[in-house]
């Protein structure tokens, strides 16, 4: 019996693990047997292509087994490899799932999926498991261990369906700055290639609705920071930007309903029950729209 295989075994995987399987294809492999020999630079591209594989053409029933199989092997092997070892291969499996799911799937149905299987771990930043919080790399590319959270990437390509779920979850209002989340909408320059008007019309109008979102979270927007960076040259994608950013964001007394939003979604966050703790609010359905910023 080969190593992964006494490993899997002993960490009491559930049989057919997708990871567990992965780590024992790796193992296979004659030079990769001992872990004090392993690089990521070595098995990094068939973690890669196996996943890659994977999550290609799976649908949302598939994609819930994959997370349900990485979480099972997350909870269980962290004492089971060397730790350099188990440090590395998450993190490409990480960065593989987050580059597909967001930027070559950009579907926002895997992305609640996502917020939904792990939903338990947003709380602590430093948890493994808690996805949404780490980085990936944009474009794939042979070092994983660096690059941009979901948010911010998401920001940055103004995909305002996927930016509406990150927000209802209360990923923004858990940013340190999220000013700087606003300005990257604002003055990003655009991933898209441009070649005919209506693709910038299409841009500028998602560029549009975030700024909306945001603006249903925060209860201050600096318009001070926003100018600064147009003194130094920076052009915002719209012209007409602050159209978009309410008055009482940034010069008018905030709005009393607004003010009750946020205390009520911030109550709702400290006890990690957003979105789904506003449903079971004994509260008019207008008002849990209201609530889950869909107003």
């Amino acid at each position: 019996m080969n190593n992964s295989s006494k490993l899997c075994r002993k960490a009491s995987f559930p049989r057919g693990n997708i990871f567990c399987n992965l780590i024992d294809k790796i193992v296979k492999r004659p030079s990769l047997q001992f872990l004090g020999q392993w690089g990521y630079h070595c098995y990094e591209p068939r973690i890669y292509r196996t996943l890659a594989k994977i999550l290609r053409y799976v649908d949302l029933d598939g994609f819930d087994i994959l997370l349900t199989d990485y979480i099972a092997f997350v909870e269980k092997s962290g004492h089971r490899f060397e730790f350099n070892f188990n440090l590395e291969f998450t993190e490409i499996c990480v960065n593989t799932i987050l580059y597909w799911v967001f930027a070559r799937k950009g579907n926002p149905d895997f992305v609640e999926l996502l917020l939904k299987k792990t939903k338990d771990y947003i709380q602590d930043r430093s948890c493994s498991l808690a996805l949404i919080w780490r980085t990936f790399t944009p474009v794939y590319c042979p070092s994983p261990l660096s690059g941009i959270t979901p948010l911010l990437y998401v920001a940055q390509t103004r995909q305002s369906n996927i930016l509406r779920i990150l927000l209802q979850y209360g990923i923004l209002e858990r940013e340190k700055n999220p000013i700087n989340i606003v300005l990257t909408i604002l003055l990003y320059p655009s991933r898209v290639r441009i070649m005919v008007d209506h693709e910038l019309i299409d841009i500028q109008e998602d560029a549009k609705t975030c700024l909306t979102l945001c603006s249903r979270v925060l209860s201050t927007v600096s318009v001070r920071e926003i100018e600064t960076q147009l003194s130094l040259g920076r052009r915002p994608i719209i012209q007409n930007w602050l159209d978009y950013i309410p008055p009482t964001r940034y010069k008018d007394p905030c709005e009393l309903v607004h003010l009750c939003r946020i205390t009520i979604r911030t109550r709702l966050l400290a006890n990690n029950m957003l979105p789904n703790g506003i449903f079971s609010l004994l509260i008019p359905s207008r008002l849990q729209k209201f609530l889950n910023l869909e107003s």
